[in-house]
Parts: C-alpha cells; sequence; structure tokens
C-alpha cells in the first residue's frame, strides 16, 4: 500500500468544489474558505514574486500595520524593485 503524503491530502480536499469568480476563472472554496480563517485569525498571506520564483509569506495585522503593507492577501511583484 503506498503511503499517504497528509500535505497532498490535504490539498486534495481543499481543491474539491471550486466556484466561478468574474476575475480569476475556477476558485476552489476549500482554499477560499482557509484564506477567509487565516484573516479572522488576524493572518494574511502575501506571496512576494522575485526574479528567482515565488516567496509565501505569512504576516500578522501587526506586522502588516507596522510595514505599511495592506491588511489583505495579496500578490506583490518584488522584481519591479530588484536591480
Amino acid at each position: 500500500m503506498i503511503s499517504k503524503n497528509p500535505t497532498e491530502e490535504l490539498a486534495y480536499h481543499l481543491m474539491l468544489s471550486k466556484k466561478n469568480s468574474f476575475h480569476f476563472g475556477e476558485i476552489s472554496l476549500g482554499v477560499q474558505k482557509l484564506l477567509d480563517a487565516l484573516k479572522e485569525l488576524g493572518y494574511v498571506v502575501q506571496f512576494i514574486e522575485k526574479a528567482d520564483g515565488c516567496e509565501p509569506k505569512l504576516l500578522s495585522k501587526e506586522e502588516c500595520l507596522r510595514t505599511g503593507l495592506a491588511f489583505e492577501h495579496q500578490v506583490i511583484d518584488d522584481r519591479k524593485h530588484a536591480n
């Protein structure tokens, strides 16, 4: 029997049901619920796009206020500032 990878199993369950989004096509309801729950707990996910890939960061509301970032889940393109 093949052993289960807990992360892959969780990702599978998060991606099961989807809803249509005007801006982004189909969005997984599980992922949306996870992001909403994180924000209710005082955290947002920000993906920093860099020349060598994308770096996910989990930021608290306090960190966002301290650094001047919006307390929203978002993708930030850091490639514009790299030279």
